[in-house]
């Protein structure tokens, strides 16, 4: 049966089977909650309705199309709430058990993941003006699949001073383009959330590599040296139709302590590597 709501006067179909009387409703257009009265209900001064001719009461078709519509959209909506939660796991895969960790423990977790490429360069954003980046790959050493590889990169001013300090998962990367023509938002939701995320860092193969990507908005002037380090790892659970990250051949791991240039070494607290 056809509704209107009566704050709008916003009109919808309503499935015969949820056509109760007194049953609560609320317009999706206003949000107001009000109960559905039925036809047979309505006030007792209103004049009873005028008898018209057989004939002319054609009878209504009832619209089928409309419910099957109304379940497709609760479908998309399920499927873009589950989406949200896989994502939201994927940012935060185990913070309890994280946060528990001691250091030595973490250590060892890490112990077999190395470092390479690592470097830091500013690029100008026509949107937020200078942006630090600071880019690398993580090498899996250990004999086993991992995933959920996760960074913390810093930047530090003259006085060993952190400025910013941020983790970050692995795996999403901004192209040269991207990083001159997006804004804050837009470039630190696709680092958080990339479908890249999952491809890369969902399943690293003993050898395989996973790129990541922090980005500072603060201006070069005030930037004297930065470092990056691993604080955190998963035990891939290998899923069909995962793809693996591929491979790549064996290198040497950078190590060595790296800085801007003209800088100090960065804090021990968060070792700079290059």
């Amino acid at each position: 049966m056809e509704i209107q709501c009566p704050h709008c006067h916003s009109r919808f179909n309503l499935p015969d089977k949820f056509a109760k009387a007194g049953a609560k409703l609320r317009c999706s257009v206003c949000k107001n909650v009000f109960a559905l009265q039925l036809p047979e209900q309505k006030g007792a001064t209103e004049a009873p309705p005028k008898k018209v001719p057989a004939k002319a009461a054609a009878p209504r078709k009832e619209k089928k199309g409309s419910s099957i519509l109304l379940w497709i959209g609760l479908l998309i909506f399920l499927g873009l709430l589950g989406g949200s939660g896989y994502w939201y796991y994927i940012q935060f895969p185990s913070g309890d058990k994280k946060a528990s960790l001691s250091d030595d423990e973490l250590a060892r977790r890490v112990s077999m993941l190395t470092m390479r490429n690592v470097r830091q360069f500013f690029v100008s954003n026509e949107k937020v003006g200078e942006v630090c980046v600071i880019v690398g790959d993580v090498r899996n050493e250990f004999p086993q699949p991992k995933a959920l590889i996760r960074v913390e990169a810093g930047i530090y001013d003259a006085n060993k001073k952190p400025l910013v300090v941020k983790q970050q998962l692995a795996g999403a990367k901004l192209s040269p383009f991207q990083l001159q023509v997006l804004g804050e938002q837009e470039m630190e939701s696709f680092l958080q959330s990339s479908p890249d995320i999952y491809i890369r860092n969902g399943n690293v193969p003993p050898g395989g590599e996973v790129p990541f990507m922090v980005l500072f908005y603060v201006p070069s002037g005030k930037v004297a040296e930065f470092g990056v380090r691993i604080v955190g790892v998963e035990d891939a659970t290998p899923q069909p139709g995962m793809p693996a990250a591929p491979a790549a051949p064996a290198a040497p791991a950078q190590q060595a302590p790296a800085q801007v240039p003209g800088a100090q070494q960065a804090p021990p607290s968060v070792p700079a590597v290059q």
